[in-house]
């Protein structure tokens, strides 16, 4: 029988434009040098432990997210509602690095993706307004899709859409798991493990015999958003703004 062959790498990273906001813009400053990159990935070897640079930036963007969620939830709740890749979340995001960098007194610049930014914002959001996990609904309701970025011709979209479509499938049949991963710090060995723990899902989501090639930094970003998401519509219902649309009757259109 064919079986599914999962590939764990970092190969999208690169193509994912890099965020910073000018400290001086913020405290008046002189002129400051702005900051390196996140460091690049250390091959496609999954039992690699991350850079400490690296691990050390993922965790200060998840720090930076909390506090800004702290003084203002809207501010998540507003670059959550925004298109992958577009202007405006560049936009929204930019705006919750600034409040980050006044609520944490920082002098230096934060330097990071819009994409890192919308996947810390999540976690952030998620730990605020769910310290006990929801219960999933009976009958089952599930929550849309996430949003896919608007430039659909884009090479880095096509690389990116069968890790939309898993997330999307996999947060609802093992919410548990996605809960395990983002309760471990960013780029470290537990966050491979708990990765992959969800690898049985992640093979029920697709034909067998198909290749994945997933980039766990990215996919860490979908499966916080798709876990809050789905939690606020297990929490509000059919009237959640994220819930998914009710099938047509049968025999209509």
């Amino acid at each position: 029988m064919p079986r599914t062959k999962i590939v764990v790498k970092a190969a999208f990273a690169g193509l994912v434009a890099v965020l910073s906001v000018p400290a001086a813009a913020q405290y008046g400053g002189g002129s400051q040098q702005p900051p390196p990159e996140m460091p690049p990935p250390r091959g496609n070897d999954r039992s690699a432990p991350a850079a400490p640079a690296e691990a050390a930036a993922a965790g200060e963007v998840l720090r930076a997210a909390a506090c800004a969620i702290g003084r203002s939830a809207n501010i998540g709740t507003a670059l959550l509602a925004t298109v992958p890749r577009s202007t405006e979340e560049r936009t929204q995001a930019v705006a919750l690095l600034r409040t980050a960098q006044r609520c944490l007194r920082l002098r230096e610049q934060i330097a990071t993706s819009a994409l890192a930014a919308r996947g810390a914002v999540a976690e952030a959001l998620y730990e605020t307004q769910f310290a006990a996990p929801p219960a999933a609904r009976t009958p089952p309701l599930g929550a849309a899709p996430l949003p896919r970025p608007a430039a659909s011709g884009e090479e880095i979209v096509a690389l990116l859409a069968p890790m939309y479509a898993l997330v999307d499938c996999a947060t609802p049949r093992q919410p548990d798991l996605v809960r395990a991963l983002l309760a471990t710090e960013p780029r470290t060995p537990e966050e491979s493990t708990a990765l992959t723990a969800l690898n049985p899902a992640f093979i029920a989501c697709v034909p067998a015999g198909s290749q994945l090639s997933i980039d766990p930094r990215i996919m860490r970003s979908f499966f916080a958003e798709a876990l809050y998401r789905w939690s606020v519509v297990q929490r509000d219902g059919p009237t959640a703004s994220w819930a998914a649309p009710a099938a047509a009757p049968a025999g209509t259109q």
